[in-house]
């Protein structure tokens, strides 16, 4: 829409924690926008030809401001697309600050109409999310949030709501790797008094050492930490008890409010990490194995546990296993049946409804191949036919070739966050408000746009 009315547009965008790093150099690589914008001009090429001219990124080792340098001396004609470099990137170790302000003012100088279609990063404070918008406002030029970051709170508010109405009909899938990430939005689903939490990925192990430390009646120590959750690094082993307490708190509240935490019924474990093969515990042994996924019992029993007693609300946050593994695919497994069920239940009843929290949860269903998808959808489809019309006879066709559109917009009641952390405190914060106050108002980056539009 924006190319059509001979805008010029400026693409701006976080990737990865390039500014967790210890050092500077060496960022260039999977931090790199570069990929993004490629990605972008080949999209854009398969669906206009070359009616538009993508200007990519600066390397690394351009002051970002540079970058701007295109837009500022009207180098770019009409429809032009230019990419910025990662926003996340130290423009100088010793001067960061310094340099990503100068970089914002010189930012909402050469612009004059800002858009926040990011989602996952309106969680945040950062200077394009708030600062940008505030300056650009000063200067009284058009800000304004983008399509995506509509639909993002009207479908996470309306999911919300469903939460506050009918919590005995809500089951919550918390996965991932930390407990401390989720903390806050769990406490909210156990004070809503939902029907039941399933806890997997990684994150069980924490739940699980929680457990066995409550009947011990003693703290859980650095000393206890069992040798396959051993870290060399001091500060993780530190994090580790953390979380171990954290789970602790989840496990008390839970038992106060009545609400079901469930755990997996089997796990596939190994020895080691890169071990060739896995083996089915039902109770692993930290001190010799690590679980990477679900057991075949779990998943057997996912319709049961999760789908059964009339649940009409699921939120699944963090993948259910190492679907990242560097040398296996097996550990994938948990979470892609998941989604599957999730979304054959969503295309087939009317009154469910599933809302996935993005980041790790989103990538999971990458993995499932678009021809995948679309013959899960056609036998769902199928299955609602009457018994006396011949399948045979029917074809199927899609208009579209991309599996994000299909799973995100074929079924309305099946929605796939584009922000994690975002799609969490969002949840946490309407929760908490029972849902009383403007959807624009949980979150910095749309509350900032909030202010700045109404006055």
């Amino acid at each position: 829409e924006l190319t059509e009315g001979d805008c010029r547009i400026i693409i701006g965008s976080h990737l990865g924690r390039p500014h967790k790093q210890k050092g500077h150099t060496g960022w260039d690589g999977i931090f790199n926008i570069q990929f993004v914008s490629s990605h972008f001009d080949t999209l854009i090429r398969r669906l206009h030809g070359d009616t538009y001219t993508i200007f990519p990124p600066e390397i690394i080792d351009s002051h970002m401001k540079h970058s701007l340098e295109i837009a500022s001396h009207k180098r770019m004609p009409p429809g032009g697309i230019k990419f910025l470099p990662n926003l996340r990137y130290l423009l100088d170790p010793s001067k960061p600050d310094t340099y990503r302000k100068e970089f914002i003012y010189e930012l909402a100088n050469v612009s004059d109409v800002y858009i926040n279609c990011a989602f996952g990063c309106s969680h945040r404070t950062t200077k394009s999310i708030k600062m940008l918008p505030q300056l650009m406002k000063t200067q009284n030029k058009l800000v304004v949030a983008g399509t995506l970051l509509n639909q993002e709170i009207k479908n996470l508010g309306r999911f919300g709501q469903r939460v506050i109405n009918q919590p005995s009909k809500t089951v919550v899938i918390a996965g991932g790797a930390k407990v401390s990430d989720k903390i806050n939005v769990l406490k909210q689903f156990v004070r809503a008094g939902v029907k039941a939490i399933f806890i997997g990925g990684k994150m069980v192990n924490t739940f699980l050492i929680a457990q066995k430390t409550k009947t011990k009646m003693i703290p859980f120590k650095l000393s206890d930490i069992p040798r396959t959750l051993l870290s060399s690094s001091e500060e993780n082993n530190q994090n580790l008890v953390n979380e171990v307490s954290l789970a602790g708190e989840i496990l008390d509240f839970a038992n106060d409010k009545k609400v079901n935490l469930i755990f997996p019924d089997d796990y596939k474990c190994v020895d080691e990490f890169k071990a060739p093969t896995f083996f089915i515990e039902s109770e692993p042994d930290f001190e010799k194995v690590l679980q990477l996924d679900l057991g075949p019992k779990t998943i057997e029993n996912f319709k049961n546990t999760i789908l059964s007693n009339g649940i009409e609300n699921v939120f699944w946050n963090g993948p259910l296993g190492a679907y990242d593994h560097p040398t296996s695919h097996d550990y994938a497994e948990g979470s892609l049946e998941l989604a599957q069920l999730l979304f054959e239940e969503a295309l087939t009843n009317p009154k469910f409804s599933v809302v996935i929290g993005g980041g790790d949860s989103a990538a999971i269903l990458n993995k499932i191949g678009v021809n995948q998808l679309k013959n899960l959808i056609k036998r769902c489809i199928e299955r609602q036919l009457a018994d006396p019309i011949n399948r045979d006879l029917l074809s199927m066709e899609f208009p579209v070739d991309d599996s994000y559109v299909l799973w995100n917009y074929l079924a309305s009641n099946f929605f796939v966050s584009t922000g994690g952390g975002a799609s969490l405190e969002f949840l946490e914060k309407f929760l908490k408000g029972e849902g009383n106050g403007d959807l624009a108002s949980y979150l910095p980056g749309t509350s900032t746009l909030m202010e700045l539009t109404a006055a």
